[in-house]
């Protein structure tokens, strides 16, 4: 018999896994001939949003960009102007097209007076939550989360992505490039919070996303870029830790109401350790 407890339960599943879903729903550009940005960011909403958290109403709504996201504080803490082209949804092709009406291709901002360029995307193309999605649905209905397409997913964005820096690279030629990888999501075990996901599946969603950190380190040294790692000073940090702690908002979300999306917190945590690798670059 479904009790009242079980039917609030699948219904605050439902929401969060919804709340995800929709959180992360060409050829080169030109350079810009005003010499581009001093600090140009690149990204994803794992750059862009804090979700309803400090919403900047000035870039277009569509990318739920943050005021507090991890490059408006980068660009403060090292006192560079920086254009923000970050940007929730984002694909590595929205780098070089439109991601829609009044989004211009992320590229755009790059130019010869470029000399600092953070990146952080790749997961929307390895279809990161659409798996996701499908390991908590599991839990519910006792399917498997494992799905060997993942890694498949994952690996077929090495290709694009090497190709996308090099782009950085002749359109930004003084720039030095940093990507940030994926910090910690899910510790071993799981939590209550991560309703859903199994034991063994939360260790499972978690390698994968170390998958993506691998396949994106791969791409930074072919060419020559830097990549930094957020992993392992994330730890004590996922969304299991309690609120004000965990750097991302679980499927309970409390914070961004955007489940696997980084909290305030979080932003600053992975703005830290990318200008602490700025800094030591120099």
């Amino acid at each position: 018999m479904t009790t009242r407890r079980n039917r609030w339960r699948g219904a605050a599943i439902t929401t969060g896994l919804l709340a995800l879903t929709s959180g992360l729903l060409a050829p080169a550009a030109a350079a810009r001939a005003d010499g581009g940005a001093e600090y140009v960011a690149l990204g994803d909403s794992g750059a862009a949003t804090t979700g309803v958290q400090n919403f900047d109403t000035s870039a277009p709504l569509r990318c739920a960009r943050s005021t507090t996201n991890t490059p408006k504080l980068v660009a403060e803490d090292l006192g560079l102007r920086l254009d923000d082209r970050t940007c929730s949804s984002a694909k590595i092709t929205d780098l070089t097209s439109s991601q829609g009406p009044g989004i211009t291709p992320q590229f755009e901002a790059l130019g010869p007076e470029t000399t600092l360029v953070t990146v952080h995307i790749g997961a929307n193309d390895a279809k990161m939550t659409e798996h996701v999605v499908a390991c908590h649905l599991a839990g519910i209905s006792g399917g498997a989360c494992v799905d060997p397409r993942w890694d498949a997913d994952i690996d077929a964005i090495a290709a694009s992505y090497t190709v996308a820096l090099q782009q950085i690279s002749t359109l930004a030629p003084k720039a030095a490039i940093f990507i940030d990888g994926w910090p910690l999501y899910v510790r071993d075990g799981g939590c209550p919070e991560l309703p859903g996901l199994r034991p063994t599946d939360a260790s499972y969603v978690q390698a994968e996303f170390d998958r993506l950190n691998t396949v994106v380190s791969r791409a930074a040294t072919v060419r020559s870029a830097t990549y930094i790692d957020t992993k392992s000073q994330s730890i004590g940090h996922d969304m299991c830790a309690p609120p004000g702690i965990r750097w991302f908002d679980p499927v309970l979300a409390t914070e961004t109401l955007i489940p696997y999306h980084p909290t305030v917190q979080g932003m600053r945590g992975v703005a830290d350790i990318i200008v602490a690798a700025i800094r030591s670059s120099r």
